[in-house]
C-alpha cells in the first residue's frame, strides 16, 4: 500500500481530525462468507490488511471516529477462528458481539442482517458489508440526523456492483445497471419507526435468501433515505485474491 496513502486506511483510535462523535451507534459487519475463490485464505474478516486483519482495520476506524459505539459482527464460515482471534486480540477493550448465520451457506445477507438486529442496543444502525475496509473519514462523513445510503464515483478498478438511483437526493432504486453512482454496501438507519419497519421486512421467510440491494428495493420505506456521496478518498472492498494483493502492493 502506497506510504502516501496508507492512513487512508490506518488510523490510531481518537487521533482522526476533528471532533470524535459521542453519539450510540451500532455498527453491523455482514462477513458471514469467505471472498470470491479465497476460501483457503479463511474468513473474510482475517484476511491480511497490510500487516493486520482487516476486521482489525474495521475496528480501528470506528474506534477513531466513534465513542459510544458497539458492533454486531455476523460470521458464518469457520466463526470459531474469528471468535478466537478477537477474544485474543481485543478481549474486553471493544464491545463487540458476534453472531453465528449457520445457514450462511443456504441464505443470504438478509438471514444475517435480521440476525444482528436481534442484538443492538441502539436506534443508529449501521449496516456495512463486512469486507468493506472502511476508513475513518469515510465513517466521519456519515450525517447521523438522517437514514442515508452512500455512494462514490466509479474507479478504474472497481469492487462495487450496485448503482445508486436517486431523485432529488431521495433513494429510488439500487439496481446493476447503474455505473455512475457506486454504492459502497453501507446503509444507515436512524429512528425507531424505520428501523422497525425495515426489521419487519428482512424478518419475512421469504428474503432469507435475498440480498440486501433487494430487499431495500422490496422496501417501502426506502424514500425516506437520502442519498450521500463520498467525497473523500475512495474505499475498496475486499472480495477477491485481486482486490487484496492490489491493497497490500500498492
Amino acid at each position: 500500500m502506497k506510504k502516501s496513502r496508507i492512513n487512508e486506511y490506518i488510523t490510531s483510535p481518537r487521533l482522526t481530525d476533528g471532533e470524535v462523535r459521542s453519539e450510540s451507534v451500532s455498527i453491523l459487519l455482514l462477513a458471514e462468507n469467505h471472498g470470491y475463490r479465497m476460501k483457503s485464505y479463511g474468513p473474510i474478516s482475517l484476511v491480511n490488511i497490510d500487516g493486520k486483519s482487516l476486521i482489525e482495520r474495521q475496528i480501528e476506524a470506528i474506534s477513531s471516529v466513534f465513542i459510544d459505539f458497539e458492533i454486531v459482527l455476523c460470521s458464518g464460515f469457520e466463526t470459531q477462528k474469528v471468535y478466537n482471534f478477537i477474544r485474543k486480540r481485543f478481549g474486553q477493550s471493544v464491545k463487540i458481539r458476534i453472531v453465528e448465520n449457520q445457514v450462511y451457506f443456504h441464505s443470504n445477507c438478509c438471514e444475517s442482517i435480521r440476525l444482528c438486529m436481534n442484538n443492538v442496543m441502539t436506534n443508529r444502525l449501521i449496516i456495512c458489508g463486512g469486507g468493506v475496509l472502511l476508513t475513518p473519514h469515510y465513517l466521519k462523513s456519515i450525517n447521523l440526523k438522517k437514514s442515508s445510503v452512500l455512494f462514490q464515483s466509479p474507479q478504474e478498478a472497481n469492487e462495487f456492483d450496485i448503482g445508486i438511483i436517486d431523485n432529488e437526493s431521495k433513494l429510488e432504486n439500487l439496481s446493476l445497471a447503474v455505473s455512475d453512482k457506486c454504492w459502497t454496501e453501507i446503509m444507515y438507519l436512524t429512528g425507531q419507526k424505520l428501523i422497525q419497519s425495515f426489521y419487519n421486512l428482512v424478518s419475512n421467510p421469504e428474503y432469507k435468501n435475498k440480498f440486501l440491494f433487494e430487499a431495500i428495493n422490496d422496501w417501502p420505506n426506502r424514500r425516506e433515505v437520502v442519498t450521500q456521496h463520498n467525497e473523500y478518498y475512495p474505499i475498496v472492498k475486499i472480495n477477491n485474491v485481486k482486490t487484496l494483493r492490489r491493497i497490500n502492493d500498492e
